[in-house]
């Protein structure tokens, strides 16, 4: 029943990125000359290998879709969007991510999923309005203790991941008790 409560939440979270309106923009070039209007940005499949530094100047952007591309990092640039709610960076190369994240203070939604990176920063604790997390196919081993602060969690995917039992035992201990959490299926702490 829970597992079914936070794939509902993923289908009602992600809907918005799918929304077209005037603010909605899946071409750099026209959400460039729309500047501060751009509120939803969606620039997947396009063989990307950065974010493109001109995504930091939408200062409204609230929903930033960049899956299946091949960018490799998460620069520090990404505190510039702070009405960021939804950063949706899933199916890329990414190893590393910038401690900035830590800054995008409104985010709701952070998926990261089918990436490299092995480690999240410490930051993520200061995210207090995230609500889905999804690490689902990386090979992440370890969360940082300061996941604590992000109370607000309904959803946590470390599924498919390299993370031992321990570790789970100690993260799902820190969690909300009513987040839906996710560990991999070698790990007896599922239940």
């Amino acid at each position: 029943m829970r597992v079914l409560v936070g794939m509902l939440l993923i289908m009602v979270s992600l809907n918005p990125i799918q929304a077209q309106s005037d603010s909605t923009y899946t071409d750099l070039k026209l959400a460039i000359k729309a500047g501060d209007s751009v509120k939803v940005l969606i620039l997947k499949k396009q063989g990307l290998t950065e974010i493109p530094k001109e995504v930091f100047e939408f200062r409204n952007l609230e929903i930033l879709e960049l899956r299946k591309n091949e960018i490799t990092f998460i620069p520090d640039e990404i505190s510039k969007l702070t009405q960021l709610k939804e950063l949706d960076l899933s199916r890329n190369t990414m190893d590393s991510i910038s401690p900035e994240l830590g800054a995008l203070s409104e985010l709701t939604l952070l998926n990261l999923s089918h990436n490299k990176f092995n480690r999240i920063p410490k930051s993520i604790g200061l995210l207090k309005k995230l609500q889905y997390l999804n690490l689902d196919y990386t090979n992440i081993d370890k969360v940082p203790i300061e996941i604590q602060g992000c109370k607000n969690l309904t959803f946590f995917n470390v599924r498919h991941s390299y993370m031992e039992e321990q570790e789970a035992r100690k993260i799902r201990r820190l969690l909300p008790e009513d987040c839906v959490k996710l560990f991999p299926l070698t790990c007896k702490c599922n239940s």
